[in-house]
């Protein structure tokens, strides 16, 4: 079988219909600043760039367990019950709103996957499987450690985190544990990153020429994937892809997070580094309170009632992930509303959070005196991730 024929690969676009689409993302994004100008606290979310935005998603919270923003059309929770019912019913089987008749951006179509796809390549994605080699967590968390004291090694006394560190050590991680080529890695390593917006373009439609440097980023991984695992068939390639992709930015923007909170707390960052286990803690307690992830959304499949509302086929909901962990409601103990594993983080929400813990521990143990040294600058039209775009940290006081 060809790689023509295990990427998926869209139809090449016409000038006219590259076009129209950019026209579209216009008039979306106009909408959504339209909305933020009506004071509508979901459209204040999406526009917000660079914004804290807890103080809107406090907003929704207020309007009760489910919100409707009028002008963007669509349902919005922060209550943990209802994202609990979202992520567990069938009904709720759109994967992302660009498959509404109205659309919306392109970017990160790659992710396209409904639940009972999802479900069927799961398996394909659990450690020890065809797909994945290395048989259970302490393997990925034993080589995550052995590349991140490499790529360390080869770093200056200044860096940044997120671009030097945590980018290049979950595409170094992720192209092992998929078995690629070793000659392919450095490409896979290099392309990884260009899919970083995949996620936030489900919701904000990036900047044109953004979104095609995305766009034929996802079409060169897809290749690359393709190329490699030939003989595994579609199912794994496209498995492999959604992994990929989904995991990369995921797990460096939560690195990123959990890096930022202990440096804020004094003595946070030492008691890590004289004992790097807690960092499987410090993970935890980053997916409750900063999230990589602070938007998830769906579209409805059938005709359906959520929190007592009559909600039709096509309706659109999306999930507060950072504001449902803050829900006052949240029975004490319980697991941080993180990754919901329906769809986008199927395939990958456990090696996230491992290779994250392993980073997080590598990094303390290796630099204990690591401060921040400069100001972070956080990406535009990021609202689903509020990624870093950077993060300049030194190893020394």
């Amino acid at each position: 079988m060809t790689a023509e024929l295990l990427t998926d690969a869209p139809v090449r676009e016409t000038a006219l219909a590259r076009a129209r689409r950019a026209r579209r993302d216009q008039l979306t994004r106009a909408a959504q600043w339209f909305a933020g100008t009506r004071n509508d606290p979901y459209g204040l979310i999406l526009r917000s760039g660079t914004e804290d935005p807890r103080p809107y998603e406090e907003r929704v919270r207020a309007e009760g367990p489910l919100s409707y923003s009028e002008p963007l059309d669509t349902w919005v929770t922060a209550d943990r019950a209802v994202a609990q019912e979202i992520v567990a019913g069938a009904a709720f089987d759109g994967p992302a709103p660009e498959a509404a008749p109205d659309g919306l951006a392109q970017c990160g179509a790659v992710l396209d996957v409904d639940r009972e796809t999802a479900a069927r390549l799961a398996p394909l994605t659990s450690l020890g499987s065809p797909l994945l080699w290395a048989p259970e967590e302490g393997c990925v968390e034993k080589r995550t450690v052995t590349l991140a004291r490499a790529i360390l090694a080869g770093l200056g006394d200044r860096f940044d985190l997120t671009e030097d560190f945590a980018r290049r050590l979950v595409g170094q991680v992720i192209a092992e544990q998929l078995g690629l080529p070793e000659g392919a890695h450095e490409r896979f390593v290099q392309i990884l990153p260009d899919c970083r917006h995949a996620l936030d373009g489900l919701l904000s439609p990036q900047l044109h020429a953004v979104g095609r440097a995305a766009e034929r980023a996802e079409a060169t991984l897809s290749t690359l994937l393709a190329e490699g695992l030939h003989e595994a068939g579609a199912d794994s390639v496209r498995a492999a892809r959604i992994l990929a992709v989904s995991a990369a930015e995921t797990t460096a923007v939560l690195v990123t997070n959990a890096v930022r909170g202990l440096l804020a707390e004094p003595g946070a960052w030492k008691r890590l580094a004289a004992g790097p286990a807690l960092a499987a803690g410090v993970v935890e307690d980053t997916l409750r309170t900063d999230p990589p992830v602070r938007l998830e959304t769906r579209s409805v499949i059938a005709d359906t009632v959520l929190a007592g509302t009559a909600l039709p086929a096509g309706s659109r909901v999306t999930i507060l992930v950072a504001a449902v962990n803050r829900d006052p409601g949240t029975p004490a103990g319980a697991a941080p509303f993180g990754l919901p594993a329906d769809l986008h983080f199927a395939l990958s929400g456990q090696l996230v959070t491992v290779i994250a813990r392993a980073a997080l521990g590598a990094l303390a143990e290796a630099l204990p005196e690591l401060r921040t040294a400069g100001e972070e600058v956080t990406r535009p039209r990021s609202p689903v991730l509020g990624a870093p775009a950077s993060f300049p940290v030194a190893r020394t006081a």
